[in-house]
């Protein structure tokens, strides 16, 4: 609430500082809650596997070298269903709670 722009450097006194590390949680929310990863060399492929903990949702867009990467998943009860898109000529991986459904290029329905 204080107008940072930046992660702050440290508690009260704070200040925020322009540092490499405060992107950090940025990488995090994709490779880590929304769980997408290369799952081959070049980033052909890919694997999302979402570990939401508590979360309800999650949504976001990745920048991929074919285009982007875009996720809309929410989770009930031990399931997850929403929306996925990958670029053109990129497959990939679903997993979560450990099922798994596989991916192709372009818009899909996710529901597991």
């Amino acid at each position: 609430a204080q107008g940072f722009k930046t992660t702050p450097e440290q508690p009260e006194p704070t200040r925020s500082d322009c540092h490499g590390w405060g992107a950090h949680p940025l990488y995090h929310y994709f490779a880590s809650l929304l769980g997408i990863r290369p799952a081959s060399f070049g980033f052909d492929s890919v694997e999302i596997a979402p570990m939401p903990g508590h979360l309800v949702s999650l949504a976001g867009e990745m920048v991929h070298p074919r285009g982007r990467i875009e996720a809309d998943l929410y989770f009930e009860n031990g399931h997850v269903h929403g929306n996925i898109s990958l670029p053109v000529g990129v497959t990939g991986t679903f997993c979560f709670a450990g099922r798994k459904l596989e991916l192709q290029a372009g818009p899909q329905r996710v529901g597991l």
